[in-house]
């Protein structure tokens, strides 16, 4: 494993950062300090060749990692356990929480989220909000689930039924563990493309952290696979990117309900424009 690293600026980082986003995914990773006018960008690397590859394009310097690396870097950076609503905790690691709180473990994994990526959080605390009101018995498709965290944050919010779907083996592999450490077993995980989904049944909730293009592209199916009152939770979503899938909310017969803003992320909760009325946006996650 291999790191590629580079000191920026603001102006390059505003230049590249939808281009670096779109081509490394999870691999990548910002890291801005306050008072510093150079932020870090790192990007994770499978072989030397590809860090090199990155290292032409862009400079920059390139670390290998030592074997046990990810041990390592677990064992130091463990992160404080995420509180969501009076309901749940995410931790990294099982340890006794509230009386009347369930916690789940998301234990650390490369390129999967265990809930402290700002677009993680906002959807989870959506989905929190959103599901106090739901009927009993409600389902919900977790599009692009990665680790399970929103499918597993889900059956703890009460859903009958979680269909949870990635295009990436291994992600469905992780996730389906994550499900049986926590002891939840009505989620049933798909390898596939969200794009090309093969659902019969219709969902009261969909849920999706995935690039903005994604998103746009998949409302016209999401649209049937939806319940004529059910919800989406859409995150991975960039500020400046708001205004075009709001607009593609729009053209599909969807309406924002609402906007949480997050650093330079944001989350939409939508619904069907006959079924709902939109309500002001929010800065605040």
């Amino acid at each position: 494993m291999y790191i590629w690293r580079k000191r920026a600026t603001a102006d390059w980082l505003w230049r590249q950062d939808y281009d670096l986003e779109r081509r490394f995914g999870s691999a990548l990773a910002i890291i801005e300090r306050p008072g510093k006018a150079r932020a870090l960008v790192e990007v994770c690397c499978q072989t030397g060749a590809a860090a090199r590859r990155v290292q032409r394009e862009f400079g920059g310097t390139i670390e290998k990692l030592r074997p046990d690396w990810l041990e390592q870097l677990t064992a130091e950076k463990r992160t404080l356990p995420l509180r969501i609503g009076s309901r749940l905790i995410v931790d990294q690691a099982c340890a006794p929480g509230p009386k009347g709180v369930r916690t789940i473990v998301i234990p650390a994994e490369a390129a999967f989220g265990t809930g402290e990526h700002a677009t993680t959080a906002m959807c989870l605390r959506m989905l929190e909000r959103v599901t106090r009101k739901l009927d009993v018995g409600w389902s919900m498709l977790d599009a692009g689930t990665g680790s399970g965290i929103l499918a597993l944050a889900g059956s703890c919010f009460g859903a009958d039924r979680i269909v949870a779907i990635d295009n990436d083996r291994r992600a469905v592999v992780i996730a389906e563990r994550n499900a049986k450490a926590n002891r939840i077993y009505n989620i049933e995980f798909r390898t596939g493309d969200v794009l090309k989904p093969k659902f019969r049944q219709k969902f009261n909730l969909i849920a999706a952290n995935l690039f903005s293009e994604i998103l746009a592209a998949a409302l016209p199916l999401w649209k049937r696979s939806l319940a004529g009152d059910g919800q989406l939770i859409l995150s991975g979503v960039l500020r400046f990117q708001e205004r075009s899938l709001v607009a593609s909310l729009r053209q599909n017969g969807f309406v924002a309900l609402e906007i949480r803003r997050r650093g330079k992320w944001i989350a939409l909760l939508a619904a069907r424009r006959t079924a709902q009325r939109a309500v002001p946006s929010s800065e605040n996650s």
